[in-house]
């Protein structure tokens, strides 16, 4: 019966251990009065949060749709500077083709596209870039000769290649000769 009282005895042990451990203390349950979670902090917090979070969707969402404007910008560009050779060679077709004889007909005909491609660039907001009697400008134009001439240093006097210019940028800058004076003459000196 030893082994029976001491077995006995150390169950009521066991259980009387886990009855002191079920039972918190009193600074146990001060200090988890303390670590409860303030709620209404809380709640602020994840509504601050989730501000932020809507902030910065907003912001993705504006710079998505920038950048797309910006890619669709940069290829309508690209798209029109590369139809400006076609334009290039309507505009000599006519420029060189017979105003009589057979080749009239032909003419009128290619005068009557080079005109519809040019109100197409119109509606695209395509415009040609100013430059015969206007001053020199080296981001609208592009000085291939400089020439003598009447009209005063800087003009420009002849346009070889139109320029064209879409939304404020220059698909292409004009080819152009400009004026430095008149030519170099010697000037009489009093002696």
């Amino acid at each position: 019966m030893d082994e029976q009282e001491k077995d006995a005895k150390t169950a009521e042990e066991s259980v009387l251990g886990d009855e002191e451990v079920a039972q918190p203390s009193a600074d146990m349950t001060a200090e988890a009065d303390n670590q409860a979670p303030d709620w209404e902090q809380v709640a602020a917090e994840r509504y601050e949060q989730l501000v932020r979070l809507r902030a910065d969707f907003d912001n993705f969402r504006k710079r998505m749709d920038r950048e797309r404007d910006e890619w669709m910008a940069r290829i309508a560009e690209s798209l029109l500077t590369d139809l400006l050779p076609v334009y290039d060679n309507l505009e000599r077709a006519v420029n060189f083709m017979p105003t009589e004889g057979e080749a009239k007909a032909w003419r009128v005909g290619v005068e009557m596209t080079l005109k519809g491609f040019e109100e197409a660039l119109g509606r695209l907001g395509v415009t040609p870039i100013a430059a015969v009697g206007q001053p020199f400008d080296p981001r609208f134009h592009e000085a291939v000769q400089q020439v003598d001439s009447d009209e005063p240093e800087g003009t420009i006097v002849e346009e070889v290649v139109r320029g064209f210019q879409w939304r404020d940028r220059v698909l292409r800058a004009s080819l152009v000769k400009v004026s430095q004076g008149r030519g170099t003459e010697s000037e009489p000196t009093d002696a």
